[in-house]
């Protein structure tokens, strides 16, 4: 005869309380954020038969991880789940990732589960920053909530649902609706963790194969050191746009790479953030786009799953003269302009064109060299005629004393 088995017992903390606020951004404050899919995380996993739930928090308490923990460990809890939603210092990451215990079994349990959360937080959308340890000093967990958890044997996971302070997030929870989806989400991660099946929802995960994870029998530490390799090649430039494509290798042995960045001006600023494409790939492709009339000096920087980076080798091109949308559509509108303008300015530009035209610089300056030169053609003509009539003189005066001679003569 088979036993009833013992339901399964989870703690979900709602990470903050009281004056405790946790991630603050524009209108949103962490703490109320995380009692509220915390709440539809309970509700919904109350839907699958055999499991018991409880919350550390169901209002606005101030807890410290220690009571937090304790309280879990109370219950007899078979599995803590801590939720939060991030910021960055300088607001440029952005995505979801799990944070795990870096020891034994809680190790093992941690990144099981948050094996199957981040798949399905990727099927949402989000972009997937891995699933990590992190140490203190002293060499143990260094977040408290999992810390005092694996003291006292509870497998901890603490869900880092998405970046409060980053755009490619926003769309995922800037409404009560869609931090319920989160709630909704999270409990189908338990249930399918845990093998589940609800009659209610119609839903049964009693075949779901987890990841099989085995128990180190080392501290999984984090990685610190930045990406092994990173290097490009320039693959296409195209000076009539300045579009280049730029081919990027790169590898992080230990965490894989996370995100990349470029620059055209030598390492003097960079894009934001960019996807690696393919985290299984060392190697992709990407268009940038260089502004005009400047000497592009190619770099890249590629980020490793804990966000350090390597930087690129740099490339020097050719300068681009094109021009820019913001020129071509300014010319464009210049064109509009003057084809909407009223008839009597039109009829003024051309009347102005037309004077131009006809009386350009070169002309006027012709009239006065016509002259000059006319009174030049009479002076020589003048000249000619003088010399002529002082011909005839002299030779009309010599035929004249000849004739005087000869008279003498006879």
């Amino acid at each position: 005869m088979e036993t009833e088995q013992e339901p399964v017992v989870v703690v979900i903390d709602p990470g903050h309380g009281g004056e405790n606020l946790g991630g603050e951004f524009q209108d949103y404050t962490e703490k109320e954020m995380t009692i509220t899919v915390a709440k539809a995380m309970k509700e919904e996993l109350e839907k699958y038969e055999g499991i018991t739930v409880y919350l550390t928090r169901t209002g606005d308490e101030e807890l410290s991880l220690d009571e937090r923990c304790a309280y879990a460990e109370s219950v007899n809890a078979d599995f803590m789940f801590c939720l939060h939603f991030n910021l960055s210092e300088h607001h440029t990451l952005f995505g979801a990732e799990c944070w795990i215990s870096a020891f034994g079994e809680n190790y093992s349990k941690g990144y099981s589960f948050a094996s199957v959360e981040m798949d399905l937080l990727q099927e949402l959308g989000l972009y997937s920053r891995g699933i990590k340890t992190r140490l203190n000093d002293a060499g143990i967990d260094y977040y408290g909530i999992i810390r005092h958890s694996t003291e006292r044997d509870i497998p901890c996971v603490l869900i880092e649902h998405c970046h409060l302070d980053q755009e490619h997030d926003m769309p995922f929870y800037d409404h009560g609706d869609k931090l319920r989806e989160f709630g909704k989400l999270d409990a189908t991660a338990v249930a399918k963790y845990f093998n589940l099946r609800s009659e209610e929802l119609g839903t049964d995960y009693s075949n779901y194969q987890n990841v099989s994870v085995d128990v180190p029998t080392h501290v999984v530490a984090p990685d610190k050191t930045e990406p092994d390799i990173c290097m490009i090649e320039i693959i296409e430039q195209n000076v009539q746009n300045g579009e280049v494509t730029v081919q990027v290798s790169a590898a992080d042995y230990d965490s894989g790479m996370l995100y990349y960045t470029y620059s055209y001006d030598n390492g003097e600023t960079f894009s934001q953030l960019q996807k690696w494409p393919d985290k299984s790939q060392d190697t992709f492709q990407f268009t940038m786009k260089v502004p005009p009339r400047i000497l592009p000096r190619i770099i890249v920087n590629g980020y490793n799953g804990y966000d350090l980076f390597t930087s690129s080798n740099m490339i020097t091109l050719p300068s681009m003269d094109y021009k820019t949308e913001e020129e071509i559509a300014a010319e464009l509108a210049r064109k509009e302009a003057e084809e909407s303008a009223s008839p009597s300015v039109v009829q003024k530009k051309d009347y102005t064109e037309i004077t131009y035209e006809k009386k350009p610089m070169e002309d006027s300056e012709q009239e006065p060299m016509s002259f000059t030169y006319f009174l030049a053609v009479c002076s020589v003509c003048a000249l000619l005629l003088f010399t002529m009539v002082i011909s005839m003189v002299l030779i009309l005066g010599g035929r004249k004393k000849r004739r005087r001679k000869r008279r003498r003569r006879r």
